[in-house]
């Protein structure tokens, strides 16, 4: 690969590292030694080499419909995942979904010529890609084509599993493919939340218990012959001009306003809003995250492209959102955007209160554990801690955010 490639690589590397992304030496080396363009051809062909670089998701096929189906994911969230899953020499990995083959080409290394990587793709043209790219790369992973579901049994057991697409359960074959004690890293949909968790889950005799969580999202797992991603379909008001969004509210709340009502909060979403304090200065995943799993649904709603947590009134005419801040480290967060009235500033700041009240818990302190009934179905329960032993953890939370 060119001197370029390595420069932008190196540059990378340093940003990820000073965000606290990449904080080992192994992942730090894995990224300067896989060249991301190797796995996205097309784009990189398309566009100069700076873009393959920039940490940004870059999408690799799309459906019939336009609707995303893989891509090759942003890789901060790449980093802090294999950060997360504590690979060692020699390990044996079960990867579901293979996308470009990005990720299995840094699985390779950072598990080096003892190891094992298997990794399963539903779609047979994507797999077929990934097998490529890799074999040119010299990056020792075998590329199946199946339903990542039922894992990869053939070559199993396997020290870890990590899934690289998002699921509203855990399935058993996950669970019986890890070796005792195993680390399954999955993107888990929460009942009843329009958040993804990604919790580190460490295998029991009877199912899984967390010990580590980061917040992200990640595209739905697909069955085969499906043309379109299975998001979990909910209700959104879209404007755009010339097809460039401009807002979206996503939310179950929408269904529960008329149609005026609808035109109503996208009309007020449109505005600038005006900004109020919060009254504390926080952590912005670690707050947002909470909120996500906690706003009561009938009130609740995302806003992207600036992306916001928060509530909206019945009448549609209140909108309260705390909003990401711009990329880059130590950033934290004291307001919250207000459109139209009052009303849902205070609901909105109630639970600010509550997080506050709890000791601040950030995302990685969310308790996870998976279960199963006798035919093998698995039910998914998340609690946060109590006020009491959040209390020593938020205080240092307060002391890097405030």
């Amino acid at each position: 690969m060119s001197a370029q490639s390595g420069e932008l690589r190196r540059q990378l590397v340093r940003a990820l590292e000073d965000e606290g992304r990449i904080r080992s030496g192994p992942v730090r080396d894995a990224f300067l030694a896989v060249p991301r363009e190797l796995f996205v051809p097309e784009f990189a062909e398309e566009h100069e080499l700076a873009a393959v670089y920039r940490d940004e998701v870059i999408v690799t096929k799309w459906s019939a419909q336009g609707v995303p189906l893989s891509s090759s994911s942003q890789p901060a969230i790449m980093a802090s995942m294999l950060e997360q899953l504590q690979l060692r020499d020699g390990m044996r990995v079960l990867e579901v979904g293979a996308g470009t083959g990005y990720n299995a080409a840094l699985l390779s290394v950072l598990v080096g010529r003892r190891g094992r990587v298997v990794s399963v793709d539903v779609d047979p043209d994507l797999a077929r890609k990934a097998r490529r790219a890799l074999r040119t790369g010299g990056y020792k992973a075998r590329v199946v084509v199946g339903d990542g579901r039922e894992g990869h049994a053939e070559l199993a057991p396997y020290d870890r599993v990590i899934v690289t697409a998002s699921s509203d359960h855990v399935p058993i074959a996950w669970f019986e493919q890890l070796e005792p004690e195993g680390l399954l890293e999955a993107p888990l949909q929460l009942p009843g939340a329009e958040v993804q968790a990604i919790p580190l889950l460490r295998k029991t005799r009877s199912g899984f218990r967390s010990t580590d969580v980061l917040a992200g999202g990640f595209m739905p797992l697909r069955s085969a012959g499906q043309e379109a991603a299975v998001a979990i379909e909910l209700p959104a008001l879209l404007a755009s001009e010339r097809g460039w969004p401009l807002q979206q509210l996503t939310g179950d709340a929408l269904d529960t306003l008329s149609a005026r009502a609808k035109r109503r909060a996208l009309s007020i979403s449109l505005s600038e809003g005006c900004r109020r304090p919060l009254g504390l200065r926080a952590h912005p995943s670690a707050l947002m995250f909470f909120l996500a799993l906690e706003l009561p649904p009938r009130a609740r709603i995302t806003t992207v492209p600036r992306f916001g947590v928060g509530v909206i009134t019945a009448d549609g005419g209140s909108l309260a959102v705390i909003e990401l801040p711009p990329t880059g480290r130590n950033k934290t967060i004291s307001s919250l955007r207000l459109f139209g009235g009052d009303e849902a500033e205070e609901l909105l700041l109630q639970h600010v209160r509550e997080w506050d009240r709890r000791g601040r818990p950030a995302e990685s302190q969310l308790e996870l554990t998976v279960s199963y009934d006798e035919g093998g179905i698995s039910r998914l329960r998340h609690r946060w801690p109590s006020a009491r032993s959040t209390s020593r953890a938020g205080s240092r939370g307060r002391t890097r955010g405030a």
